[in-house]
């Protein structure tokens, strides 16, 4: 990870944000599952644990990985580098954010929704306790991690606020299955949407670098003597 002084700012911003929707953690939850048949809750039923079609696969790499191996395959058969990259760029993506989430995981503990009406309920170390793993949202970081790479690596017009949206009604149903509280989700999101804009910008250097042509060696001169007897 590289920060740079530019980066302070939305770093403290974020955080803040973080924090502040952490004191509407418990009130948010109650909503949801006070008012079921609003129309915000009818939006995101497809992506719901009890929908009959599992739509909220996209935040694992179940489906990730998998996606992202048929898009390497056609571009290495097709000789496309564009859809190559694309595949590469995905499961990068979601693997540097599974593997971060595990970091968070071991670090710290926090009782999910579902299994307690006090947001606070936090601990350090964590550990392997699934039901104490709510910070923060793995399937809104997963999918926003592979969203935030395409859409910082192409130009993918109306497609990239339908695949935003996507991803933020996956995190927004999580929320009302009791899976996490409003700030493991907005945390989640935010650290996908960094590492998909990381990978594609180290991508784009590394292209770039091939791209230009080689710096020619400098002639170095060497003598050489011979001796005749």
């Amino acid at each position: 990870a590289h920060m740079s002084g530019r980066d302070v700012l939305p770093t403290v911003g974020i955080l803040a944000g973080i924090a502040f929707a952490s004191l509407r953690d418990s009130a948010v939850f109650v909503w949801m599952n006070t008012h079921p048949n609003t129309l915000a809750m009818r939006l995101i039923a497809p992506v719901r644990d009890n929908w009959r079609l599992p739509l909220n696969g996209a935040g694992n790499g179940q489906f990730l990985l998998p996606v992202s191996g048929v898009l390497y395959t056609a571009g290495r058969l097709s000789h496309d580098a564009a859809l190559r990259d694309a595949g590469l760029g995905c499961a990068a993506s979601h693997l540097s954010s599974a593997a971060l989430r595990d970091v968070i995981y071991f670090a710290v503990y926090r009782s999910r929704p579902h299994d307690t009406s006090h947001p606070r309920e936090i601990s350090l170390p964590g550990g392997r306790n699934w039901s104490r793993h709510s910070f923060l949202s793995g399937h809104i970081a997963n999918s926003m991690a592979c969203v935030s790479y395409f859409s910082h690596h192409y130009s993918l017009g109306i497609l990239e606020p339908a695949m935003f949206a996507y991803v933020t009604t996956i995190g927004l149903g999580r929320m009302a299955d009791g899976w996490h509280w409003t700030s493991d989700t907005i945390a989640g999101a935010t650290m996908g949407f960094a590492i998909g804009k990381a990978i594609s910008d180290r991508q784009s250097a590394r292209a770039g670098a091939r791209a230009r042509p080689p710096t020619p060696t400098p002639l170095v001169r060497i003598p050489i003597w011979s001796f005749d007897f």
